[in-house]
């Protein structure tokens, strides 16, 4: 009889600072405390909620569309200019709230790490 014993890892990645502030501003302080106390990734993992906007298109009609989306940046604190892993969340921009927050997950995070192995 085999004994399986479950060897968890400590999650220690966390939000960046930047990120955190715009949570801030949009939550209230028991949903901030919730998403300041979440941790998923390895030990220098932060993660970064950004919205990148997309070069201008115009309609048939004339409009001129600005399209936004909104990415899952997932890098390392330890290096200053190494390279950052994106996983699109949105073809839009999201607000930041508890919504956007439960799209973070343990799996999003991991797989952005795993990407980030591909260029070391």
């Amino acid at each position: 009889m085999s004994i399986n014993i479950d060897n968890n890892v400590a999650f220690t990645g966390k939000f960046s600072a930047k990120t955190l502030a715009k949570f801030k501003e949009n939550l209230t302080p028991g949903q901030y405390k919730q998403v300041k106390n979440f941790r998923a990734g390895n030990k220098y993992t932060n993660i970064d909620i950004i919205t990148v906007q997309n070069e201008p298109m115009r309609t048939m009609s004339g409009a001129v569309i600005l399209p936004k989306e909104t990415y899952a940046e997932i890098f390392c604190s330890r290096s200053k200019n190494g390279p950052k892993a994106r996983i699109k969340l949105a073809d839009n921009q999201l607000p930041f709230n508890m919504d956007t927050f439960k799209l973070i997950t343990q799996d999003l995070v991991k797989q952005g790490e795993n990407l980030l192995k591909m260029f070391k």
